[in-house]
């Protein structure tokens, strides 16, 4: 009985072990790479009574857009943050302070979604994102009443198509113009990092 026992414990040992060899040889099993990607919408302005501080992560970005774009205040509208897996698609809808305006009582509708996001063929440094679009649903002035200012809303955004990132390195995808009277934009920044499974 001991020897039909130790036999039987022995073919198991060695189709366990089997298995765990084909498992690791098959590129289906393998885990797959995540990501946590952040989008960080900023707002520039010349107002100064919208002054703010941009997070030291954004500083780089930040000394870009003051060269570029020579406005006096930066701050931060708001922060994304998602996980994506290798190929995969991330969609956010949510109401929004696209402007960083902590005192409009006047909301702002969100858009976002990255579809495609992988590993770049030219190194592990970077990553390719099929495609990127943002769009929001703001609110326009469109006249004055003596007891209220009529609003209407409208669409705003940005699409883009095929584009490369450096991992752990926020870039500047692209600007999009509010309807203020003061001529301030959003710049749309991300950042993608590896996740560690």
């Amino acid at each position: 009985m001991r020897k039909h026992l130790s036999l039987v414990t022995i073919l198991l040992s060695v189709l366990v072990l089997a298995g765990g060899s084909l498992a690791q040889s098959d590129p289906r099993i393998a885990a797959e790479s995540s990501f946590e990607v952040t989008l960080s919408v900023v707002a520039g302005s010349n107002d100064s009574s919208q002054k703010g501080e941009l997070p030291a992560a954004l500083s780089s970005v930040a000394k870009q857009l003051r060269s570029t774009f020579g406005f006096t205040n930066l701050r931060l509208g708001d922060t994304y943050v998602g996980r994506i897996g290798n190929n995969g698609t991330i969609a956010y809808k949510s109401i929004a302070n696209i402007d960083g305006n902590s005192q409009s009582s006047t909301p702002s509708f969100l858009d976002w979604q990255i579809t495609g996001l992988r590993n770049a063929a030219n190194g592990a440094n970077s990553v390719f994102i099929n495609s990127f679009r943002f769009g929001a649903h703001v609110p326009v002035i469109v006249g004055q009443s003596a007891n209220s200012a009529p609003i209407q809303y409208e669409n705003v955004g940005l699409t883009v198509d095929r584009m490369t990132a450096t991992i752990n390195s926020p870039i500047l995808i692209g600007t999009v113009a509010l309807p203020k009277a003061d001529g301030g934009r959003v710049f749309l920044v991300l950042n993608v990092s590896p996740v560690v499974n």
